[in-house]
This record gives C-alpha cells, sequence and structure tokens, in this order.
C-alpha cells in the first residue's frame, strides 16, 4: 500500500479506531474476471461477468474519494485485460487515491505505457519455472519475468507475492534469490481458500512441519535484515502459527472492503457468506459500504490485510515494513 496523503491517513486511523468510524482507506477492487490463466486455486476465469463501464467506475471513484479511500488495488481476473486500464489509472489518481495492481504478467510488455499512473505493481511468482507453469500454467513463468523485465525497465515500482503451497514450500530461497535478482521484494501468503474460488484446496496445502519450518527460515532472514522480504517480524510469527492463528481483530468491512467485477461488495474473500451483499451497481459505494455484514473467521495471515489489522490493534511493529512500501 503507498499512501499520498500520509496526514489524512493517520486522521482516518484515528476516527476509525476511535470513533468508530467506517471509512474505507483500502479497496480491492476486481475489475475482470477474464484472465489468461488457468491457476489450480481459482475458477474466477470460468464465471464472466458484466464488468463496470468507465463512466460507472468514475461515479464510484467519486464516492470513494469523498468517503476518505487513500488507495485502490486493482485485480482480477487479470486487470490489464481491460483496454481502458490507462484510464482507470488515470481518473483515480486524479482524485488523490494512490494505484496498485495485483497481475499474472500478462500484457504488460510493450504496455508499460499503460502504467504511466500506477504507483504499484504486484507480480505473482510461485516459484522456479517448472514449479510455477504446474500452478498456472505452460509458459506462465516467462510471461511474469517478462513483466517484470519489462516493469523494471519503465521504472514502474513492483513486488513480487508468492502463496505458499506444497509445490513452492520449500523454495523460499529461490523466491528471495528472485527479488534481490530485480532489487524489490516478495510477500509470503499463506494459502486459504478464496469467496467464489476453487471449492476445496486441501489438495494445494503444504504440510504443517514443512511450512513452519519455510516460516522460520524467515524469520531468521528478517531478524537478519534480508532487505528483500516484504514481511514483517510481527507478521512471520503471526503466521507461523498457520493453520491456527492467534486472535486478532479484524478491521475488514470497516476500512477496507473487495469490490467485485458482479458489483457486490464484501468485508472480505475469503470467508462465505450466509445472506446476500449490497449491491453498488443498484445502491452507490458510500450506501453499500454501509451496510456490509460482520466478519466472523478463523483469522488469516494474508499479508496486507495483517498489517492494517496490527496496526489498528496498536501494535506497530509492522510500521518499518510498510514503509519500504510507503516511500
Amino acid at each position: 500500500m503507498r499512501i499520498k496523503n500520509k496526514q489524512r491517513l493517520i486522521a482516518i486511523f484515528l476516527k476509525a479506531r476511535f470513533l468508530n468510524k467506517r471509512l474505507p482507506l483500502a479497496v480491492r477492487w476486481q475489475l475482470t474476471n477474464r484472465c489468461v490463466l488457468k491457476c489450480k486455486y481459482c475458477n474466477l476465469w470460468s464465471t464472466p461477468q458484466k464488468e463496470f463501464t468507465i463512466d460507472k467506475i468514475i461515479s464510484i471513484l467519486d464516492e470513494m474519494a469523498v468517503m476518505g479511500t487513500q488507495t485502490i488495488s486493482f485485480s482480477g481476473g487479470e486487470p490489464m485485460l481491460r483496454e481502458d486500464i490507462a484510464e482507470i489509472l488515470e481518473e483515480t489518481v486524479k482524485r488523490g487515491i494512490s494505484t496498485e495492481m495485483n497481475s499474472t504478467g500478462a500484457g504488460i510488455p510493450g504496455n508499460t505505457f499503460k502504467l504511466k499512473h500506477l504507483d504499484f505493481l504486484k507480480l505473482s511468482l510461485d516459484g522456479p519455472e517448472e514449479i510455477h507453469d504446474a500452478v498456472r500454467g505452460k509458459n506462465s513463468y516467462k510471461m511474469v519475468i517478462e513483466a517484470a523485465k519489462a516493469a523494471s525497465n519503465a521504472k514502474v515500482r513492483f513486488i513480487f507475492t508468492t502463496t505458499l503451497t506444497k509445490y513452492n514450500i520449500k523454495e523460499t530461497g529461490f523466491l528471495l534469490e528472485e527479488a534481490q535478482r530485480f532489487n524489490t521484494l516478495v510477500a509470503f501468503q499463506p494459502l486459504k481458500s478464496l469467496y467464489r474460488g476453487v471449492e476445496d484446496i486441501s489438495f494445494m496445502a503444504p504440510g504443517e512441519q514443512d511450512f513452519k519450518q519455510a516460516i522460520r527460515e524467515l524469520i531468521i532472514q528478517k531478524k537478519n535484515g534480508n532487505p528483500h522480504l516484504r514481511n514483517s517480524l510481527v507478521g512471520l510469527n503471526h503466521i507461523y502459527q498457520w493453520p491456527y492463528y492467534p486472535k486478532l481483530k479484524c478491521w475488514a468491512g470497516k476500512i477496507f472492503c473487495i469490490l467485485n467485477t458482479d458489483g457486490t461488495l464484501l468485508p472480505c474473500d475469503r470467508i462465505a457468506y450466509n445472506s446476500g451483499l449490497p449491491d453498488c451497481r443498484e445502491l452507490g459505494f458510500e450506501r453499500a459500504f454501509s451496510m456490509l455484514p460482520e466478519t466472523h473467521c478463523s483469522g488469516c495471515g494474508f499479508c496486507g490485510v495483517l498489517e492494517l489489522n496490527f496496526i489498528m490493534s496498536l501494535k506497530f511493529g509492522t510500521i518499518k515494513s510498510i514503509y519500504n512500501i510507503l516511500r
């Protein structure tokens, strides 16, 4: 997360934390379900949705700006498949909102000019070529590495993000080396089912002992000052408990939310909901955000959300790690 107006950010945190105000500080916006890949743990590509028009996107951006949104992470599917992605990014920064994008790397080489108004790019990398391709499809490794090269040459700031599975649990060293090669960072995420994702992903889960060993090694790297590891030390100690996390209040639906391609707004996409979710197409963003349900789950280790939760719980051990992204 990159924040442009840090004084305003502090004011929003204080209002949310001490006045119990709902303020959409951070939003992840699923622009499209379309994707060039068919990853083992995702099936969004099989459920096409009518996408927001650029006019509707601008209308929602106006609402978000008034409500104090500081950063939007555009995702999918593959957001580069939106022909108007450059315009979406430009309209976002015009409203003083920082822009991020999650990508497989598809469509980035030759199109980095479209990312002129992108503050931060997150490229999914699952390990060496044979592992990455096994999870995401043939030639997907070459695609993401070419995207990293293109972004680097165009001076587009990016990091790698990695979901830890049984396929790559012993490849953290390789991934840190790749981050070093590109002079960037890599963020490690524990595996967790996604709402509207593949129902059962237990076949991809690493063994608990293998997972703990990998996190122990990352903790050592962090303590030794490895500059290419995105996760904070307090965050690594938290996810070491996977799959049973220590209790931590979650601020999903209070300071962050997810806007789906179909217009539904949800606090988090890692839990299922028993009742209907508010629809931004019908209600607008402000009203939909006010109607978000309370969340109840066993906890998660998703890096960005986890660090926001730590800060909102006044556990400031994550700030140094976050600063590496904000600066």
